[in-house]
């Protein structure tokens, strides 16, 4: 089935995290991605030195195709705003400033084409005092608030143990950019869209934070669950004989349950509704935890299954990679590589027409589409030439 974006053009611009997986997640609903790079490559490449391939630059750079521009020239400018006129969107994640100052921000590029959707990621935001200043992952989490959450009471703040902030803001980014798109369609009009690490990580705790707000109490760490869901009920984490399992949404129909599996159905009778049961959760906690450490993971996801207790595994990164239920729906799979000859990868997560969705294809080789889309500019192959040896491509 053709996927839902073949057919939109994106001018890439984007280095690191944030940006280049928004544009990833385009080109795997089928966008084309002309990913701009100095000559050297973007900084994704050669992040993590020592690593070849870079398995950095593979996950969020799958499916693109990149042209090496050296945008100080400014016949490499003259370039881009070629390209600009044959694409809908234009997409970088650079400190606030530096677009404009190479000639290519938003009012720069809508009088080359008046519809483009220009979509920035950045680390704070355009507007306020902090507008000016980079950003990487972990200040969206620190500012965000989330590291203030994470972990138990005592510790030192704790950041996630991944990108979260790089990979909501590059989600949230894509998600903007496709609004814009349709009222650029729609109108003939485009649109400029920005959103920062420090934003995405407030919009990431909605929940959290509206009840701060609206409650003026402070819930305190999220320790083996949540900093309000662990409060009022069971939803948590907790150690079998052989490895950790969760359970959540325990209501109180679930507890008589749970309660009557674990061997204490005097548990359901001492708490028997919400709010005593919140009350008696140190000791409700406390006991189940003896009990289940008594037995495998085996043994309680059994029961649980039997009498509708909602759980998972905790899994390691070698669990994930061997779980049927994510690659039965595309989660994970396997791309070619041209040293490794095929690596496992992040696949997409959203699906059409319930069919998995396939990743656009491996990260490009860098430079290796430049002759092509100079080509569709016009430019023969000797003035191809020419600025390739003059360092302009």
């Amino acid at each position: 089935m053709p996927r839902p974006l073949e057919g939109v053009r994106v001018l890439d611009f984007t280095w690191a995290q944030q940006g280049p997986f928004a544009t990833a997640l385009l080109a795997d609903m089928g966008a084309e991605i002309i990913k701009i790079e100095g000559r050297d490559g973007e900084r994704g490449r050669h992040i993590f030195p020592g690593e070849r391939p870079v398995p950095y630059f593979v996950a969020h750079n799958r499916g693109k195709h990149s042209v090496t521009l050296d945008l100080k020239r400014p016949e490499a400018i003259e370039i881009v705003r070629r390209l600009v006129g044959r694409v809908e969107m234009v997409v970088n994640n650079f400190r606030p400033g530096v677009m404009e100052r190479l000639g290519l921000g938003y009012e720069d590029l809508r009088g080359v084409n008046p519809a483009i959707v220009y979509g920035s990621a950045t680390g704070f935001g355009p507007l306020g005092p902090m507008a000016g200043r980079p950003g990487v992952d972990i200040m969206g989490q620190a500012m965000g608030g989330i590291m203030t959450k994470t972990g138990s009471e005592g510790d030192p703040p704790s950041p996630a143990g991944a990108a979260i902030a790089d990979q909501t803001g590059a989600i949230l980014l894509a998600v903007g950019m496709l609004a814009a798109l349709l009222r650029a369609r729609a109108t003939g009009e485009g649109e400029q869209v920005d959103v920062s690490l420090y934003g995405s990580q407030i919009a990431l705790q909605s929940f959290e934070i509206t009840t701060h707000s609206m409650m003026g109490r402070d819930a305190g760490r999220g320790g083996l669950g949540h900093p309000e869901a662990s409060r009022r009920g069971i939803w948590r984490a907790f150690e079998a004989s052989d490895g950790w399992f969760v359970l959540g949404s325990v209501d109180m129909y679930r507890f008589r349950r749970l309660a009557a599996l674990v061997g204490a159905p005097e548990l359901s009778e001492r708490y028997p509704d919400d709010r005593r049961r919140a009350e008696g959760l140190p000791v409700i906690n406390a006991e189940l935890e003896r009990r289940f450490r008594g037995e495998t993971r085996a043994h309680w996801f059994e029961r649980f299954e039997d009498q509708d207790i909602i759980f998972a595994p905790v899994q390691s990164y070698d669990e994930v990679l061997a779980s049927e239920q994510a690659w039965a729906n595309g989660y994970l799979q396997t791309l070619p590589h041209p040293v490794l000859g095929e690596v496992t990868v992040a696949g997409s997560p959203i699906q059409f027409g319930r069919r998995p969705a396939s990743v656009a294809g491996p990260a490009p080789e860098l430079g290796d589409s430049t002759e092509r889309y100079l080509e569709e500019l016009g430019l023969d192959w000797e003035e191809i030439g020419r600025l390739r040896d003059e360092g302009v491509t």
